[in-house]
């Protein structure tokens, strides 16, 4: 099924919001609002009715880039927690890892390359604790940024999520293609991995994007004769006969009692 796990409804109501996400052809959506989840249960509620797989989750603000986080269980100590810091100011990393501690559940990681729209996280991404997954594709800024997080989850063995990163209007420009079939919350969880998740991605056939690796313009090695004859360290026999350095090696729900993310029938 096609998901996006980092999906902001912005200032759509619950009803405008099911249908944006219909229009974008999504089977199933992460809700998450941007440090609250006040509100959250009608756009879950909304979805169900337009036959969309609902789950809820938080985006987590950052001072520079954001957390996503989907809980294992959508239930009261979940939606009725505080999820802004008290100062009206975004959220420090640690701040945000401890307020998240009581909760089980997958830590994602919002695109950190990305400048568009927020401060970027950059390297940082690789000193958070508890990552699963990471967005890797979010349908604009540059190529190259994309690689980088690529990177970064493959050094880690990272989920590498593709989402709408959390801009409203960017609903449907990529998305996660997932093998399992889940309805729940806690099954979606578990179905966090690379073997099962993969970043899709697509393109305004009138403005495609540059995927192309870039090329590295280098000069080209100088000749013998333009080292002044002494041809290279070859004619000295390495540092003074020594022959170099040779030898070394180069190196359940809301009240208890009701399961999201089940269609209705």
């Amino acid at each position: 099924m096609l998901i996006d796990f980092h999906a902001n409804p912005g200032s759509r109501t619950p009803a405008e919001f099911a249908a944006a996400v219909r229009a974008a052809g999504l089977d199933a959506v992460v809700v998450t609002l941007p440090n609250t989840t006040k509100g959250l249960e009608a756009y879950l509620d909304a979805l169900e009715d337009a036959d969309v797989l609902a789950f809820g989750g938080v985006e987590l603000t950052l001072e520079r880039g954001a957390l996503v986080f989907v809980p294992r269980v959508l239930d009261d100590a979940f939606l009725d927690a505080r999820w802004s810091p008290k100062e009206a100011r975004p959220w420090a990393v640690d701040e945000a890892t401890k307020a998240l501690a009581p909760f089980r559940g997958a830590l994602l990681a919002a695109h950190p390359y990305v400048r568009e729209g927020r401060s970027p996280m950059g390297d940082r991404v690789y000193t958070i604790k508890g990552l699963v997954g990471i967005e890797t594709r979010i349908g604009r800024g540059l190529v190259t940024r994309d690689r980088l997080a690529d990177a970064a989850a493959d050094a880690r063995g990272w989920v590498k999520l593709g989402s709408s990163g959390g801009d409203p209007a960017q609903l449907g420009v990529a998305m996660t293609v997932l093998l399992a079939d889940v309805d729940e919350q806690d099954a979606l969880v578990d179905a966090l991995t690379p073997d099962a998740c993969f970043a899709l991605e697509l393109d305004d056939p009138a403005k495609p994007r540059d995927r192309s690796a870039p090329v590295i313009d280098r000069p080209p090695p100088r000749r013998d004769d333009e080292r002044g004859g002494r041809g290279g360290r070859d004619d000295r026999g390495g540092r003074g006969g020594r022959g170099g350095r040779g030898g070394r090696d180069e190196g359940g729900g809301r009240g208890g009692g009701r399961d999201r993310g089940r269609r209705r029938d």
